[in-house]
């Protein structure tokens, strides 16, 4: 995990800079954007931890807390709070606390909060945080089925289309990609050769999802040169089972 992140918050307040500055001073890369939707949404890319820093709330703050709940929700980010106890609440009736990884009350020591990212980076420098997956399927029930399965052991991110897929892609790291063959408008050898053709995501690893378990239709994914393909009438157990048998090949 990079020591990149995203400050939400008032960038000429006061107490925000403080907190950037000596979050740049530990080695972090922070980008400080005011609470408004429409300027975070316009990053071009989404780091792995996101602080929230509450100083008013308004209307327009609710609407970002809950940009934030779905947008954290949906990519699987770091999720840090600061504020005072009561809007610190307030924010908690959005977020579901488990889409929240620490909330720091104000004032805020801003040594306690490095130590708590430092330690979040070391354990993902360690490989104590889970590895992540998007799964990439038109088919909404067979998305929930791989998610059950995964969710235990791997972070999951999803998509039901590859366009979809590609725009999560440009804000988000992951470390395997499991794409559906047979889908609409975009299927998965087009999606395949969008990932193969960016920099940023031509390094990761995909393994492709089919229905069909004939010779002809398994070769065709075959041509394509995947990590390795699933059939996606296999067994509930052996989802578990081919991934982590994956991950452990790269050990």
């Amino acid at each position: 995990m990079e020591k990149k992140l995203m400050m939400i918050g008032n960038e000429k307040g006061f107490m925000v800079h403080a907190t950037v500055t000596a979050l740049e001073k530990a080695g972090y890369e922070v980008m400080c954007v005011n609470p408004d939707i429409d300027e975070i949404h316009r990053e071009k890319y989404f780091p792995d931890i996101w602080i929230l820093y509450v100083e008013e709330l308004d209307e327009e703050l609710h609407k970002v807390i809950t940009y934030c709940k779905d947008t954290v929700g949906g990519r699987g980010a770091f999720f840090y709070l600061i504020g005072n106890p009561e809007d610190l609440k307030e924010v908690q009736k959005v977020v579901p606390e488990s889409l929240i990884k620490r909330a720091f009350e104000r004032p805020l020591n801003n040594a306690d909060l490095i130590k708590e990212l430092d330690r979040l980076v070391q354990r993902d420098e360690l490989g104590e945080i889970q590895r992540s997956i998007l799964i990439v399927d038109d088919d909404p029930t067979m998305v929930r089925m791989i998610k059950n399965l995964l969710s235990e052991k791997y972070k999951i991110y999803m998509a039901n289309s590859g366009m979809n897929a590609i725009t999560l892609l440009v804000k988000n790291k992951v470390d395997l990609i499991l794409l559906d063959y047979e889908m609409p408008v975009v299927d998965g050898s087009q999606v395949l050769e969008m990932i193969r053709s960016e920099p940023t995501t031509k390094d990761t690893p995909v393994i492709m999802l089919t229905a069909k378990d004939d010779k002809e239709s398994v070769m065709k994914v075959l041509e394509l040169k995947p990590e390795k393909y699933l059939l996606k009438s296999m067994p509930p157990n052996m989802w578990v089972k081919e991934i982590d048998d994956y991950f452990r090949s790269l050990m």
